[in-house]
């Protein structure tokens, strides 16, 4: 199965996501430091726009609503479940997971 560049990308971003805050990083942080490694452009500003709007109080999965064409339904509603579950790592897992197998856009 070919992924597409976003599906890829996406997986690239959720995969060091987790590897970086479970390895204790604080997830504004994290951002930070995804965001600039990030070769495109475009995704880069998207990632900067989540972590500003989490500095100001937002939780991730409204962040993530503020770019419906960048994040899936099925990837917001997964990291709501982690918000109100803290199984952060299962979760992002399902969402690496699921955009490496070409479940989730």
């Amino acid at each position: 199965m070919n992924l597409s560049d976003k599906q890829q990308k996406h997986a690239k971003f959720w995969r060091k996501f987790l590897r970086m805050t479970r390895g204790r990083v604080p997830v504004l942080r994290a951002l930070e430091v995804i965001a600039g490694e990030e070769n495109d452009e475009s995704f880069r500003t998207i990632i900067c726009s989540i972590k500003d709007a989490m500095e100001n109080g937002t939780a991730m999965s409204q962040a993530l609503q503020g770019h419906p064409s960048a994040f899936s339904a099925s990837v917001v509603e997964l990291v709501k479940m982690a918000e109100k579950s803290g199984a952060w790592d299962e979760i992002l897992h399902e969402i690496v997971d699921g955009l490496s197998e070409g479940t989730f856009e």
